[in-house]
């Protein structure tokens, strides 16, 4: 019997990967009464963080299997086996829980069910990655070593017809000579590639400072209004911060070695004390964006529609008068993001199951718990402390602070986001999504998927350390997009590797003198595509 051979079974499941029998059940009521007898001691407003922790409670226990586990049984070969071997991606994508995982790599299916809890790489990445074609995500994962591709073959199964999303072009050797090239560096200068002390030393201050700044804004009597909105623009930066920084680092495993390290760095930056979520976050910019950059069609961050959408980006989408103002309408309503991602993981992720044109795998129980539980803790802190613990600040007035620092906050990421693809010097591709209702291969992209890395993605500011720390090393966004498990305090150092290594292939790396030119290129590729009778152009037949 081999590994490919193994399935999870158990009676009675809740979609989560452990099963519920009547210990889980006596442990959830245990946790909602305790809750609910701390409620009665604590002040109205610190209820909602006690339920916060009582869900918390709840979520650590099922992942400790304290409820029951599930078990590992042997299955016969042919319960998933088919005469030829050859799957559809609609057929692989119905593999993509614990129980039964599936994932395509250059065109080969592998069920990896049994390698799920013993992925080096940490369990909840592979977990995202399963019932998907993942070639690129794979090679983008592992990219020092050949260790992987070897252990993978035992898992084979079969073959992938039919494509969900493009493909790119196999690598031609440039892939495989920055990585050879980064890999030297390290080896030459002997430092660890995911180090997670220097985030933990550039990020304290701004969680410190973070927190004073709450305080005036918030907290503190016998501020001024002017003060105060001072001190609520300085936390939002402060809030922006720790996500451009060592979240980003952690949503990409590229901080510390361990999933432990993955996990704490980045739920704790971005869930716990930002209210949003990194289950959501990682299916739209690690299984999404990065694998598909300015992809329309699979990228989450582009529009997805080709008419309607209040962007026009790409010359495929219906262009329509307003379009002629983006330029101008569209920056400012930059401020809304880090709202709307507090929105969108309840309203899409954890309900639709869908992160614009990427399918979201199934949610366990125990991240609904969690996504809960953090949005009470948020509110707890970021709402009912100041109104109700503090009591200084409340009306009209509090309302204004809170968004002016969420403004704040929003406008932080997206301009740095935004900026380092949305730009005059980036590449955009375009998937036709109506083939693949049609039950047809979409295309296959003429660039290999560093090549397009390279093309769809802009630096700017070499050499300014504060543009650097400002940014999280956002502005050094070609080398991010091909080596996303190395470290963000590493990119200056790399970038230069890497730039030689395109020049070798011919490949132009581009690099904007200053952040003001890479917004400026931004700006101007939004008046650019709200120009009136601006073509159609379609890169792929």
């Amino acid at each position: 019997m081999t590994a490919a051979g193994v399935m999870l079974r158990a009676s009675r499941p809740n979609g989560s990967g452990v099963w519920l029998d009547r210990r889980a059940a006596f442990a959830t009521a245990t946790a909602v009464a305790a809750a609910a007898a701390v409620t009665r001691a604590v002040p109205l407003w610190a209820v909602t963080g006690v339920w916060a922790l009582a869900a918390e409670a709840v979520a650590w226990g099922l992942d400790a299997g304290l409820f029951g586990r599930v078990k590992q049984v042997l299955s016969p070969p042919d319960s998933f086996a088919k005469a030829d071997g050859v799957f559809t991606w609609e057929e692989v994508a119905a593999h993509n829980t614990a129980e039964s995982a599936w994932i395509a790599i250059h065109g080969n299916v592998y069920d990896v069910t049994a390698f799920v809890d013993s992925h080096p790489g940490g369990r909840e990445l592979l977990l995202l990655s399963i019932g998907r074609e993942a070639t690129d995500l794979f090679l983008s994962y592992h990219p020092f070593t050949a260790k992987p591709a070897a252990v993978l073959a035992k898992y084979k199964i079969g073959t992938l017809a039919t494509l969900e999303h493009p493909v790119y072009k196999a690598d031609t050797g440039f892939y495989k000579e920055a990585a050879a090239a980064v890999a030297a560096h390290f080896e030459a200068t002997g430092k660890d590639a995911k180090n997670p002390y220097t985030g933990l030393v550039r990020m304290a201050p701004a969680y410190a400072l973070a927190l004073v700044f709450f305080y005036l804004a918030f907290c503190a009597d016998g501020l001024p209004a002017a003060a105060r909105f001072a001190a609520a623009i300085a936390f939002g930066v402060c809030q922006g911060l720790p996500l451009t920084g060592w979240m980003h680092d952690a949503s990409h495993a590229s901080i510390g070695h361990s999933e432990a390290w993955w996990w704490t760095v980045g739920r704790a930056s971005l869930d716990w004390f930002s209210g949003s979520s990194m289950l959501s976050w990682r299916n739209q910019h690690v299984i999404g964006h990065h694998v598909y950059t300015n992809v329309m069609g699979a990228d989450p961050d582009l529009p997805v529609a080709l008419s309607g959408d209040p962007r026009r980006l790409l010359p495929q989408q219906v262009w329509a008068s307003m379009y002629k103002y983006q330029h101008i309408y569209l920056p400012p309503l930059y401020g809304i993001l880090g709202l709307k991602s507090r929105v969108q993981d309840v309203a899409e992720v954890f309900s639709k199951h869908t992160n614009g044109p990427i399918r979201v795998n199934p949610i366990s129980t125990q991240d609904y718990l969690r996504q809960a539980a953090t949005k009470l803790f948020w509110l707890t802190w970021r709402v009912a402390l100041p109104l109700y613990a503090a009591g200084i600040v409340r009306g009209g007035l509090f309302a204004a602070l809170f968004f002016v620092a969420e403004f704040t906050t929003g406008y932080w990421l997206a301009f740095n986001f935004q900026v380092s693809h949305v730009s005059t010097e980036a590449d955009f591709l375009f998937a036709d999504q109506t083939k693949r209702a049609a039950k047809e291969c979409p295309a296959v992209f003429e660039d290999e998927w560093a090549a397009a890395q390279v093309r769809t993605s802009i630096d700017y500011a070499h050499g300014s350390p504060l543009a650097a720390y400002l940014s999280g090393c956002l502005n050094y966004q070609v080398v991010h997009h091909l080596f996303p498990t190395v470290s963000q305090y590493h990119y200056p150092a790399v970038a230069p590797v890497v730039m030689e290594v395109c020049k070798r292939h011919g490949l132009e790396y581009k690099v904007l003198p200053t952040f003001g030119a890479a917004i400026g290129a931004h700006v101007r590729h939004l008046k650019t595509m709200g120009a009136a009778g601006q073509p159609a152009e379609l890169k792929l037949e």
